[in-house]
């Protein structure tokens, strides 16, 4: 008998352990997901394929001026960033109990 034959028993038995002992993760969190990976396709096709900001014809002279208000690359890094971190952490929430460092 080799070692494969040997292991294979128990793995099956400890696949089967989970199986029965796992909650399946809730609908409303897949939807989220699909609403945050729907959200960042869209920005990323509308970047990819919008048209290109027109350029000059010539240089004109640099102008000291504040950056104009709104949201931009760090805010919407941000948002991202804490949408993710909520979402992951949710998920994790749903896994702790199963997670092999529960059990010493």
């Amino acid at each position: 008998m080799s070692r494969d034959d040997e292991i294979g028993p128990r793995i099956d038995a400890i696949l089967e352990l989970g199986r029965r002992t796992r909650k399946p993760v809730p609908r409303a969190l897949w939807l989220a997901a699909a609403v945050v990976a729907v959200i960042c396709a869209t920005g990323l096709a509308m970047v990819l394929l919008g048209s290109p900001a027109p350029t000059r014809s010539r240089p004109q002279p640099r102008v000291d001026r504040e950056a104009p208000g709104g949201a931009g690359f760090g805010t919407g890094l941000a948002v991202g960033a804490a949408a993710g971190l909520a979402i992951g952490f949710a998920l994790a929430r749903q896994r702790r109990d199963h997670s092999s460092r529960s059990r010493p």
